[in-house]
């Protein structure tokens, strides 16, 4: 038998279809008196190729690759006739093998890593919308180290989840899993805004841990069976009204410590409502910048790059309280019971696992990073996430460097919430960038030149580091930084991946960057005004229309955008003397829209529609030169 032909056995199987040299070979329809039916490539009587397979008595189809009579390769395993319940991904030897979607009757959805039908790897399951896992799995549960958020649904009619009432239905756990349930080291963070971090055996909390109320008191001690191991006389709960600080290292010479904690306290409570409707104003605003990375997954906490718009908004940084300063008083935020759980305690309770460092190294604070040998957040880390409690904190602390001239802490927070905080918060809407134009075209043009600017800041940074203070070893590892973020902005000009060189020195000098390509390798690093200018004068990369001046404005404004009445009151003044100050330093984000601001003045100086333009010779330029190695930096003194 030799081209088109039929074939029917004593069983009633029928072929109909490609016959070569008496063999069952080419494109065909195979019929079963079941009334199966398979049409597509066959390889010696056997279904191999691309094929689709109709199962008898059910709405079951299999759509895609075959080998030896069995699904092989990729292929769409649909098993309803609406389509709502299917599996789509590869297959091995009938059974789901490698990448694949799993989408169940109820609605759940699995994406992710399989092997021999089972979910094994790492994957993401979502119950309806009110539950998310993401991480490994193993056996088809979820084993190794993950993230579970619980979501309250959305209901339809009901107004933005951007509020307290919203939050207080979100929960989410970060640690280890074994067989589907929470087992080993791990945080659960709750919609209250409390936290507990350490041992979980079953689900439940058994084992040493600390315990962060939501008004920031901690209890550090033994669980057992979920519940806390309590000494005679100890006390379990928040401390009282208020929100309990720690901030005693900013009263080291007052002799009333206590009595200024609670007027503090007392000050916050005051404005407690107004505070939280900022928070969950700021904490689930979406960023509105190119900058704006990094917001961790399913997290209703307010992050650091929030916290920078909101004291944006409300005119709080300055020369002598920049972001710099801001990132630097973030950092002091932490119990210090946290402090040595995670320093001294955790070492000798759990010995923690490589999978487990692989996890501290994305989402643990500083100290618990530097215990188990993870590269911690960075200063300027745009992801760093502060509890309700962390944020009044913060906002003492801020007070603090802000009004440093006024005589007492409670004076310098009344300051800053009555002049600041509550007269300027943005409630509702959305924060913006400062740009000339305010359309998604500038904002997006704006994405595309942050790759390219990158490398330039890293490079910037890092020399005046290695000018000051760095020894040979640390400047080499800077110089890594500067390839890996020379690589991440090739590859993300070329739209695919390319080899990064000095991974290892960007994690060792850095601790900033993620993924091993070094988009957040920035985060570790701060430039001085002085430094940035003279590099964009010395390689030519400011316009023929901008003068030193303007691009000292530019960056000024940047740092430290001015309000209205200070507008005003720039344009009557002569002199910028007063107001610049060329050893403040800057970050990234800062940098980003100072060289957004500096194209804007050359839109203007010369008659050029649109600032877009300028940007893109920028940005033209930058690919021109060689920015590998810091040899074109000349040494800022």
């Amino acid at each position: 038998m030799h081209g088109q032909g039929e074939y029917v056995w004593t069983d009633g199987l029928v072929y109909t279809g490609d016959f070569v040299a008496n063999r069952i070979m080419g494109t065909g329809v195979y019929q079963w008196p079941s009334g199966a039916s398979y049409q597509g490539g066959v390889l010696n009587g056997k279904r191999s190729g691309f094929g689709s397979m109709h199962f008898a008595g059910t709405d079951v189809v299999y759509t895609g690759q075959w080998l030896d009579s069995k699904r092989h390769g990729q292929g769409k395993l649909i098993f309803d006739k609406a389509q709502k319940c299917f599996y789509e991904g590869g297959w091995k030897d009938n059974m789901k093998h490698g990448q694949g979607t799993m989408r169940y009757s109820s609605g759940n959805t699995y994406i992710g890593e399989w092997e021999g039908d089972q979910k094994q790897g790492q994957g993401c399951m979502q119950w309806g919308e009110g539950e998310v896992y993401t991480g490994q799995w193993a056996a088809g549960l979820q084993n190794g180290i993950g993230q579970h958020v619980w979501i309250q649904p959305h209901s339809p009619g009901a107004p933005n989840g951007g509020n307290h009432a919203f939050f207080l239905m979100h929960n989410r756990y970060e640690g280890e899993f074994q067989n589907g349930q929470r087992h080993g080291y791990g945080t659960l963070f709750y919609a209250t805004g409390a936290k507990y971090q350490g041992q979980w055996q079953l689900e439940q909390k058994h084992g040493r841990g600390v315990f962060i109320f939501e008004d920031g008191t901690v209890f550090d001690g033994m669980f057992a069976h979920d519940q806390p191991v309590l000494k005679a006389g100890e006390a379990w709960g928040p401390a009282g009204p208020g929100i309990k600080l720690r901030v005693q290292d900013l009263l080291k010479d007052r002799d009333n410590q206590q009595a200024v904690l609670t007027i503090l306290s007392n000050e916050l409570l005051c404005v407690n409502t107004e505070l939280r409707v900022i928070y969950d104003a700021y904490s689930s605003r979406q960023q509105g910048m190119p900058w704006g990375w990094g917001r961790p997954q399913h997290s209703a906490a307010l992050t650091s790059a929030q916290l920078w718009q909101l004291m944006r908004d409300c005119h709080v940084p300055e020369p002598d309280c920049g972001l710099t300063h801001i990132n630097t008083a973030l950092a002091q935020v932490s119990p210090a019971a946290l402090l040595v759980f995670t320093m001294e305690i955790l070492p000798q309770a759990c010995a923690p696992s490589p999978q487990l460092k692989a996890l501290l190294q994305e989402l643990a604070p500083l100290e618990l990073s530097s215990v188990v040998g993870a590269s911690p957040q960075s200063l300027h880390d745009p992801c760093r996430q502060l509890l309700f409690c962390d944020f009044c904190e913060a906002l003492v602390r801020i007070a603090h460097v802000k009004f440093r001239h006024l005589p007492f802490l409670q004076q310098r927070l009344h300051q800053l919430l009555h002049s600041h905080i509550l007269p300027h918060a943005v409630q509702s809407g959305v924060s913006k960038l400062w740009l000339p134009q305010q359309s998604e075209e500038a904002l997006q043009a704006l994405h595309s030149a942050t790759p390219a600017l990158q490398p330039l800041f890293i490079q910037i940074a890092a020399h005046e580091q290695g000018s000051a203070s760095m020894d040979t070893a640390s400047a080499a590892s800077a110089q890594g930084a500067v390839e890996s973020s020379t690589a991440a902005a090739q590859t993300s000009s070329a739209g695919g991946p390319q080899p990064s060189s000095g991974d290892s020195s960007v994690r060792s000098c850095l601790n900033g960057s993620r993924g091993g390509e070094g988009q957040l390798a920035w985060a570790a690093m701060s430039a001085s005004l002085r430094a940035v200018l003279q590099v964009l004068q010395q390689r030519q990369l400011l316009g023929s229309g901008v003068s030193l001046q303007q691009a000292l404005a530019g960056f000024q404004g940047a740092c430290y955008p001015p309000s209205q009445a200070q507008q005003e009151e720039l344009a009557d003044t002569s002199s910028l003397s007063d107001i610049l100050n060329l050893d403040s330093r800057v970050i990234f984000p800062e940098f980003v829209e100072g060289a957004a601001r500096c194209c804007s003045q050359e839109a203007a100086e010369t008659g050029q529609a649109s600032w877009l333009e300028p940007l893109r010779l920028l940005q033209a330029k930058l690919k021109e030169q060689e920015y590998s190695s810091t040899t074109h930096i000349a040494r800022v003194r």
